[in-house]
């Protein structure tokens, strides 16, 4: 629930404004400009940083501590947006439109609003109010397969540095989030041998292989809503989806190349090796039937994305309560992953919450609500000046 009285302040509607006009899109544009900005206030206000950077040091993760380096809580939210081509924005993406209670662009929601209120937060707070250590985490690439949180944790257990507990700020309306899916994606690429179609059955049809693999995929599928279920979920069971598919490039041609795309989203506590073992089963056998006739065929399932679930555990249960005093709302599981999933399988406990609702995330004409982000900063200032 949002309470339309709260407005957010003039110091994060400024950083706001900075963070949208930096167009950090995944895995093309940099975000070292937007990581300079937070480093040099942050250094300014006390805090210690250190980068860990991409492998073409385009991009990098920002950790900064101040209170020492054990213990505290993290707060972490990326810096990276999902792309704008092809949407229908009537607005500027990277350019701050204030229309009253609601604020448009690229990210507003998804996930700089968040990342507005922290820097505002701690800016206001000032060393002298801090009742706890505090971390904050920059990163770059979450939307693409939580990529470059991975670096970032790697350092963190090279130098000995253990946050008591983990936030992620993804957009939950303020509501406590302690468990979400996990999420595998996989590539299938076939290669058989292309022939006039009027000399079908002497070659191998990729996409006539790539089908039946695929209604594999869709097997499996339906066979996950009757396993493991979870009724905390919207959508109750794990699910597998074939997302996209491209073969051939003529009517009369059969196709050499056949390539498609599925998507495994998978409760906590669900094996997804397991779930995805048959769908292996069939490649093997598939290629293997392929290859008497055409030696040189092949199956490939190549894995895209792998991030694990976020499990709802005990060691979470002093924050959950710090929050609830601090003004935040009960929450419900989510489908949608997270790092937070990444900082619990690092050791360091984790949950999600954060201003904007994900019906927002990634949509044109993207938007966050001022009471969103002024009930962030409530939250945000409670806990960290006071509390267990």
């Amino acid at each position: 629930m949002t309470d339309q009285s709260l407005d957010c302040s003039s110091e994060t509607l400024a950083w706001l404004e900075s963070l949208i006009a930096c167009p950090t899109v995944s895995g093309s544009h940099s975000n070292l400009e937007l990581l300079a900005q937070a480093e040099s206030f942050l250094r300014k206000i006390g805090f210690a940083v250190r980068y860990t950077y991409s492998e073409d040091r385009k991009r990098a993760n920002l950790y900064a501590s101040f209170g020492g380096s054990v213990g505290g809580i993290l707060l972490s939210g990326h810096t990276d947006v999902v792309p704008v081509a092809g949407q229908d924005w009537t607005r500027d993406p990277f350019r701050l439109t204030d229309e009253g209670e609601r604020l448009y662009g690229r990210g507003t929601c998804d996930m700089k609003g968040f990342l507005a209120c922290v820097l505002a937060t701690v800016g206001r707070l000032g060393s002298g109010r801090l009742a706890r250590p505090v971390h904050i985490a920059l990163t770059y690439d979450e939307e693409i397969g939580c990529v470059g949180v991975r670096g970032l944790l790697a350092g963190l257990r090279q130098q000995g540095i253990q946050p008591s507990a983990c936030i992620v700020g993804e957009p939950t309306r303020m509501e406590v989030v302690r468990a979400h899916k996990g999420r595998h994606s996989w590539r299938c690429n076939v290669r058989g041998r292309a022939e006039h179609s009027s000399l079908s059955g002497t070659g191998v049809n990729a996409a006539e292989t790539a089908c039946v693999l695929a209604a594999e995929v869709a097997a499996q599928a339906q066979a996950l809503q009757s396993a493991k279920r979870d009724e905390g979920f919207y959508v109750p069971f794990s699910t597998m989806a074939v997302c996209r598919v491209h073969s051939g490039h003529a009517s009369n041609v059969i196709p050499e190349e056949a390539e498609f795309d599925f998507d495994l989203r998978f409760l906590p506590g669900v094996d997804p090796d397991a779930v995805l073992a048959p769908i292996h089963q069939r490649a093997g056998e598939l290629e293997r039937t392929m290859r008497q006739r055409v030696p040189e065929s092949q199956v490939l399932l190549m894995q895209r994305t792998s991030v694990p679930a976020l499990v709802p555990r005990p060691d979470t249960d002093m924050l959950v309560e710090a929050l609830f005093q601090a003004g935040a709302q009960v929450g419900g599981h989510v489908a949608y992953t997270t790092e937070g999933g990444l900082y619990q399988q690092a050791g360091i406990p984790a949950l999600v919450c954060g201003p904007g609702d994900i019906n927002q995330a990634h949509t044109a004409d993207e938007y966050i609500l001022r009471s969103q982000l002024g009930m962030c900063e409530s939250v945000l200032e409670r806990l960290l000046a006071g509390g267990p």
